[in-house]
């Protein structure tokens, strides 16, 4: 039976959206910080529970206070958080930085995961979730994938900018017993995470519905950086969208042999949600703005070593792989 109350690692705008509902809906969840950015506390200080204050604005234009537990999510140099009477067992955790970060952020916090505890991750990108099921046998892991839109334009403020859908499902297993199990228990996730104002669903094939939204990140995200636009401005720049065609024709190859089958034109369903997120700044062309790393190895990268296993040609994703981290690779 599920807890009543979720961890949260990784508290970006989803994070911290998720975090929000949450706690309007009586399910209670606790933030678990960086150090260096914690409210209330200098760094060295034990890791007691404090609390992060924010304002959320809701799609309603209504806006609520909230103020959300938080915890440092890695161990303090003076008490470790395995022996710290005040940080208990994390039992259910949603993971929701950006893959490349993933593995610092379970490392700092691996000491406190119980024994069956269940992780969500939910990014951008793919491999991470595979590598945890590796790395923590103990641990149950799930995915999710979200539409909802979020951004934070101060540290203490959250806007939710638009309405979407999550998607929770559990990653294909070759015991179908331990699979029944997981899909019973990815279900009650469904269900008890639908008592927020979000729309979430359970997906029996979350497979596709991943590498679906990862042609989207694949054939997007990288283009804005390239041609340093907003998604919408990508369908009237023809040399774009050629590249996002080629993008979404090697993913489609991927897929095929992987026997993941779309319900729809990769290349038009890229198009549509290009349309429909006209105005938005992709996360990796601020990060790319902000010198910040990026996703580009858990997105076009993952592709790119996809089709190397496969042995299918790569060349378009592999080229803006390269240019993304650095190296200006022409793009034929």
């Amino acid at each position: 039976m599920l807890e009543n109350h979720w961890y949260i690692l990784g508290a970006g705008a989803i994070g911290t959206l998720f975090a929000c509902q949450f706690e309007r809906a009586n399910i209670r969840s606790t933030l678990l910080i960086r150090p260096g950015i914690r409210q209330n506390q200098a760094s060295h200080a034990p890791p007691e529970e404090t609390s992060k204050s924010i304002d959320v604005t809701f799609l309603d234009d209504s806006t609520q206070h909230f103020s959300i537990p938080i915890q440092p999510s890695i161990q303090s140099p003076i008490t470790p958080l395995s022996e710290s009477p005040s940080t208990p067992p994390i039992r259910q955790l949603i993971l929701s930085t950006k893959a490349h970060q993933s593995q610092m952020a379970i490392d700092g916090i691996q000491s406190r995961l119980a024994e069956g505890a269940i992780i969500v991750v939910m990014q951008n990108g793919m491999g991470v979730a595979e590598q945890l099921q590796a790395q923590l046998p103990q641990c149950t892991i799930f995915v999710a994938t979200t539409t909802e839109g979020a951004h934070r334009p101060t540290e203490k403020s959250l806007i939710h900018a638009g309405a979407g859908e999550t998607w929770i499902g559990n990653l294909p297993l070759g015991d179908k017993k331990n699979g029944r199990l997981e899909a019973v228990t990815a279900q009650s996730i469904a269900k008890q995470w639908q008592r927020t104002a979000l729309s979430i669903h359970y997906d029996h094939n979350i497979t596709q519905r991943l590498w679906t939204k990862l042609a989207i990140n694949c054939a997007i995200n990288p283009l804005t950086v390239k041609y340093q636009c907003n998604n919408g401005a990508l369908l009237t720049n023809p040399e774009a969208l050629q590249l996002m065609k080629k993008v979404c024709q090697e993913l489609q190859n991927i897929m095929t042999a992987r026997g993941i089958h779309t319900h729809s034109d990769l290349f038009t369903t890229v198009k549509q949600v290009a349309k429909n997120t006209h105005s938005n700044i992709s996360s990796m062309l601020q990060d790319h703005r902000n010198q910040k790393p990026t996703e580009i190895h858990f997105i076009n990268g993952y592709v790119v070593n996809e089709g190397k296993a496969l042995n299918i040609p790569t060349p378009v994703n592999q080229a803006l792989a390269l240019e993304i981290t650095g190296n200006h690779t022409e793009i034929t």
